[in-house]
């Protein structure tokens, strides 16, 4: 246990973690309502994209307390979070582009 955990009382840990379930239920239920919504397959993919980088991120720093960790290592995690999504959007954006251009 670091000192950070014993300054940080159990109530105060427990609710923050609750709240994260909480935040992690919410956002699995709007990957749900988007996947049935009536909308392109592209923004349909991009919002879920978006949404799985959401909830990774509050992985990372709820459970896995990257907040604490120096900045590089952060900036080890991080990049890698939000450029493979972003490339792999930017890739099927373009696809759906060309394809519609023919």
């Amino acid at each position: 246990m670091s000192a950070t955990d014993s300054a940080e009382g159990p109530p105060q840990r427990t609710s923050r973690l609750v709240l994260a379930l909480l935040a992690l239920l919410a956002l699995t239920a709007l990957e749900v309502a988007v996947v049935s919504l009536p909308v392109d397959r592209t923004a349909r993919i991009t919002a879920l994209c978006g949404l799985a980088m959401t909830e990774a991120l509050l992985v990372l720093v709820t459970f896995l307390r990257i907040g604490r960790q120096s900045r590089l290592v952060r900036l080890a995690i991080f990049a890698p979070l939000v450029l493979g999504p972003g490339f792999g959007v930017a890739l099927m954006l373009d696809a759906a582009f060309r394809v519609t251009q023919r």
